[in-house]
């Protein structure tokens, strides 16, 4: 039973928004220095080693052999290698404020999946609303560059890299709702070694293109990257998921893509088009009417076992 937030809750909400948030322009730093697959490969390997450590000294295991992998594969795959790569990519062509603002769309994607893959979880009027608003800006951001989609226009290629990205992050986090009930530091262990085995050996091919020398700022994004914005981030969000619970961490769906947007425009001079922002507004108004819409299925569903419930003792006391 989720308890009510105190303020330490809220410094960690806001913490890991600034976590999140600047993880775009770390990733913006370390491509100065580093191919996409190489930034990827020291991130995940670097998170590794955090949790390693924690898990030496928290008294956790790795989960153990057996067919559990093959899931935690899957959501290594889904939630880790393939968006983490696909945004690295994305962010040679364009900027780290634009790529947060489509990947703001995500938590429209895991409600659509939610629907499908998640008991109790069904769509609803408010729930379709919003993902049809959602989309609507995104296609208000991309939509200029949609005529060219045929052709070499790498900037479009890239947005709907991000777009992949977001929805492949959405998969992971209905797949990791699947497992079942695990540590959370051994199941991101386990996640993150999986992670880094094979963005590693992704990354082996394109070694022979980093940048000497390295320029100091790429060395020190890829460190805060791993530490902060995986390692320490993981172990945050799982906090406040067995604390104040999703709907309170579901917030951060809102403050991420505008710090990332503020990041951008104040630290690497990014421009703010106004298709961007009110793209961004039409991505965050689309998730209030769909988690408005989850809040009003709750008190719904609480009102009806209220008056099950007054029923059946209604009928207990009868003679």
């Amino acid at each position: 039973m989720p308890r009510k937030p105190d303020s330490r809750d809220w410094v960690i909400l806001f913490a890991l928004t600034i976590f999140w948030g600047t993880a775009f322009l770390f990733n913006e730093l370390a491509l100065r220095s580093f191919p996409p697959a190489v930034v990827v490969a020291l991130r995940t390997t670097v998170a590794l080693s955090m949790l390693l450590v924690a898990l030496r000294y928290s008294g956790s295991r790795l989960p153990p052999p057996g067919r559990g992998w093959a899931a935690i594969g899957l959501v290594a795959a889904l939630g880790t290698i393939i968006p983490f790569n696909l945004v690295a990519w994305a962010q040679q062509h364009i900027d780290s404020s634009l790529t947060a603002v489509l990947m703001a769309i995500m938590p429209l994607y895991v409600i659509t999946l939610s629907h499908y893959f998640v008991p109790g979880q069904r769509l609803n009027a408010f729930r379709v609303a919003g993902f049809a608003l959602g989309f609507a800006g995104v296609l208000m951001v991309i939509g200029p560059d949609l005529g060219s989609l045929g052709s070499s226009n790498v900037e479009l290629w890239a947005m709907l890299a991000a777009l992949a990205a977001a929805l492949s992050y959405a998969a992971g986090s209905v797949m990791a709702r699947r497992i079942g009930e695990q540590d959370p530091l051994t199941l991101s262990s386990g996640t993150l070694l999986v992670s880094a085995v094979c963005t590693g050996a992704f990354a082996l091919p394109e070694v022979n293109s980093i940048q000497w020398p390295v320029a100091p700022e790429s060395a020190a994004a890829i460190a805060i990257l791993g530490v902060i914005a995986t390692a320490l981030s993981t172990v945050l969000f799982f906090r406040l998921v067995q604390g104040p619970g999703p709907a309170f961490l579901s917030i951060v769906n809102y403050l991420v893509p505008a710090w990332a947007v503020l990041v951008g425009a104040i630290i690497l001079n990014e421009p703010l088009s106004s298709a961007v922002l009110g793209g961004l507004a039409l991505i965050l108004t689309g998730i209030a009417i769909s988690e408005a819409g989850q809040w009003l299925a709750r008190v719904v569903s609480i009102k009806r076992a209220a008056r099950v419930l007054a029923g059946a003792v209604a009928t207990s006391e009868k003679p």
